[in-house]
């Protein structure tokens, strides 16, 4: 009998033994990390990379000169060293072609001016067969761009609308990241700060920021709801406000986030993760203004646009049943004035035509001295060598460092764009890069090359004077209907001595599973996005940002 107790209390014993060595098992087995991924899809679009650098005005000594087009020199009328005035002729290249247009031009006003006459003696069954062709066809040509209008607008106000969606999903997922980590009280409980100052305010603008948020969400479904032109550049234009708020809310953010004070809870590694959050939130609000503004800009443009186009081709279309009728009643007075109108419209394409056969002629712009001659008679001159120089004091250029890491991206000829402080952004000048130093110069021990731009004169040049502070923007390369992602989310696997690093990214697949894929990447362009020439597929969800959270 005392065995079985034995017995039995040894059973139960090793029972509760077991049970407990169970639940430790699954403990360890449930306390496994929980993989959180931050993806961005790939995407085909137009990219741009550009260089900025700031400078001063100064007076440029030196003109070059050149052809807009390239052609054979046929005439040189200056050599070196001679004085030359204003507006006095330098040189011509080949203009045959357009010169056999011009004649062509002047014969269409001739004939203009042949049917004004006929129309004063009135007009055949042969000349209302005519007018009747012309009023269908500028009939139809206005049906087809209504049409077209109606359906390119379309298709720019669902972008724009899309766009405005997906920020206001980025918006909430800002303040929702900002929220949890720093504000609520339900996982802020061991947050500390050593600037609570700044928290408590952080505390206060996000309820502002929230409740503007709200009123922005409102006037976002209601563009979505009424799907007009002007709803959605309206709700645009807010949006654009709002997200430059929100950029001021995450900068503050980002600050009190860096003064958490590292303790069992915020450790170290979290406080770089929260950190890192709310970087990844200003890049998407960063790249979310961005596309707002394009989305804005692209339909406001097309409607301008098609306004003008629409405008025109209703002009067309009343100038055609004009003429129609005016033909078919007689020569009346106002058809002597639409046939005249023609012999306007004839003489302005001939002026226009001898205007541009003017470029094919090289004039002083101002007074001066040529100093050099690059190309003899006979010879073909190029837009990339200025065919004449000469002296002046009354051109102003651009004298900016450009650091060796950009100093490969540009190339004399490059297009520039010119923001003079004392104009203000409202009054841009346009540039090109016209010289570039090959020796280096060191600056607190880094290296920049001195890059002259040239300011091209417009009509706010008078008012420019030497000194003046000027930001340079050049574009250096860009890419039509590519394919990329964020620079973020290209990696490189460790590679031995010799070898080239292969670059890849991770991509999640549907069933939350990841994928490497080998790129191979090209442009690095502006906003921290990359040209992806293979390897990834628009639509291709691309990791750039992952962190393991306790299950």
């Amino acid at each position: 009998m005392k065995r079985l107790l034995k017995n039995k209390f040894f059973l139960v014993g090793a029972a509760v033994v077991l049970v407990i060595v169970l639940a430790i098992i699954l403990k360890a087995a449930g306390s496994g990390a929980k993989v959180e991924y931050t993806t961005e899809e790939a995407k085909k679009g137009n990219l741009i990379q550009t260089v900025t650098a700031s400078g001063a005005v100064a007076s440029a000594n030196e003109i070059e000169l050149n052809f807009k087009n390239p052609g054979k020199l046929v005439k040189l009328s200056v050599k070196e060293g001679d004085q030359v005035k204003a507006q006095q002729l330098l040189a011509s290249i080949d203009s045959a072609g357009l010169v056999a247009q011009a004649a062509q031009y002047r014969a269409n006003v001739d004939a203009a001016k042949a049917d004004l006459e006929k129309i004063k003696a009135g007009s055949s069954a042969e000349q209302i067969s005519v007018y009747e062709k012309e009023a269908d066809k500028a009939e139809n040509d206005l049906a087809t761009l209504i049409n077209k209008r109606d359906n390119e607008l379309q298709t720019l106000r669902e972008k724009s609308l899309n766009e405005l969606n997906n920020t206001s999903f980025i918006i909430s997922v800002a303040l929702d990241t900002i929220y949890n980590y720093l504000i609520s009280d339900n996982s802020t409980n061991d947050l500390q700060v050593s600037n609570s100052s700044l928290l408590n305010s952080l505390e206060i603008d996000y309820l502002k920021i929230a409740a503007d948020f709200n009123s922005l969400k409102t006037k976002i479904n209601n563009a979505t709801s009424e799907r007009t032109a002007d709803v959605i550049i309206s709700a645009s234009g807010e949006t654009g406000i709002f997200l430059d708020s929100l950029n001021s809310f995450l900068d503050d953010s980002y600050r009190v986030a860096d003064s958490i004070i590292v303790n069992s809870t915020y450790t170290q590694t979290k406080k770089d993760t929260i950190k890192s959050d709310i970087s990844a939130q200003q890049s998407n609000s960063n790249t979310s203004i961005t596309s707002i503004q394009t989305t804005k800009s692209n339909l406001i443009n097309s409607i301008n646009s098609y306004n003008s186009l629409v405008q025109a081709a209703e002009n067309s279309l009343d100038i055609a049943k004009a003429q129609l009728n005016l033909t078919k009643a007689g020569p009346r007075s106002f058809e002597i004035n639409a046939a005249e109108a023609k012999v306007a419209q004839a003489q302005a394409q001939l002026d226009q035509t001898l205007a541009t056969l003017r470029d094919y002629s090289l004039m002083a712009p101002i007074d001066g001295t040529i100093t050099e001659i690059n190309f003899n008679l006979g010879e073909q001159t190029n837009v990339s060598e200025p065919a004449i120089k000469m002296l002046s004091v009354e051109k102003f250029e651009i004298k900016v460092d450009i650091p060796e890491s950009d100093i490969a991206k540009l190339s004399v000829g490059d297009e520039a764009v010119i923001s003079l402080d004392a104009f203000g952004s409202d009054h841009l000048f346009a540039g090109k890069v016209a010289f570039i130093d090959p020796a280096q110069t060191v600056i607190q021990d880094v290296i920049y090359y001195k890059t002259t731009v040239s300011l091209e004169s417009n009509s706010w040049s008078e008012k420019v004077k030497p000194g003046m502070s000027a930001d340079v923007t050049v574009t250096t390369d860009q890419r039509e209907n590519v394919t990329y992602i964020p620079q973020r989310g290209v990696k490189i696997k460790e590679a031995s001595l010799g070898e080239v690093p292969q670059k890849y990214v991770e991509v999640l697949l549907n069933d939350n599973q990841v994928q490497e894929k080998p790129v191979e990447i090209g442009l690095r362009a502006d906003n921290g996005l990359v040209e992806i020439i293979s390897g990834v597929n628009e639509g291709d969800k691309i990791i750039t940002f992952k962190k393991s959270t306790a299950k």
